[in-house]
């Protein structure tokens, strides 16, 4: 397992303690970015590398919407009041947006609300999204975004590259029913 300690070179300037400190306002300044927002009832759950299979499992069989969103991706901001939209048109569906570029809980807290998306599932990549964690969700995926899968109670994964039309979203919906 790689620590902070073997990424970071050993020089004069990185002492044990001074490296031990570091770590822990990393993680203290962490845990509060992702926090849910007091009064609001938008929570924002951490995404962590291997989540995807624990993810996926929880459905328990249901269809399932995964969206991967940035906020650094103008399409994506773009079509989130769409996703707001559609939210509330299936308030009851299993629908989960996932965001990759790890802004601080606020700014997605003020995109997703004004989306209107206050009521979905939400969690924020806690870790860089690199290779190995787009692998373990698709091995094909190369990063770009959105990406929205529709996977259905086989299991079996559609996956949407770029906006959604949302019209293929309701097609694939009312076939899982």
């Amino acid at each position: 397992m790689h620590t902070l300690f073997n990424v970071l070179p050993h020089s004069a300037s990185f002492t044990r303690l001074g490296l031990q400190r570091l770590a822990a306002c990393i993680s203290a300044v962490l845990s509060l970015l992702l926090c849910p927002v007091p009064g609001h009832a938008l929570d924002i759950r951490p995404y962590n590398p291997g989540d995807w299979q624990a993810l996926v499992s929880s459905r328990n069989q249901q269809p399932m919407i995964v969206h991967f969103w940035g906020f650094t991706c103008g399409p994506c901001l773009e079509e989130l009041p769409r996703w707001g939209k559609f939210v509330g048109q299936h308030p009851t569906f299993n629908t989960v947006f996932i965001e990759v570029d790890q802004i601080p809980a606020a700014m997605a807290l003020q995109a997703l609300t004004a989306a209107q998306l206050t009521q979905a599932e939400h969690r924020s990549s806690t870790a860089y999204f690199d290779e190995y964690m787009r692998y373990e969700i698709d091995p094909k995926w190369m990063g770009e975004l959105p990406l929205t899968l529709l996977i259905s109670p086989s299991g079996e994964v559609k996956r949407l590259r770029g906006a959604v039309d949302f019209a293929v979203i309701d097609t694939w919906l009312k076939r899982q029913q």
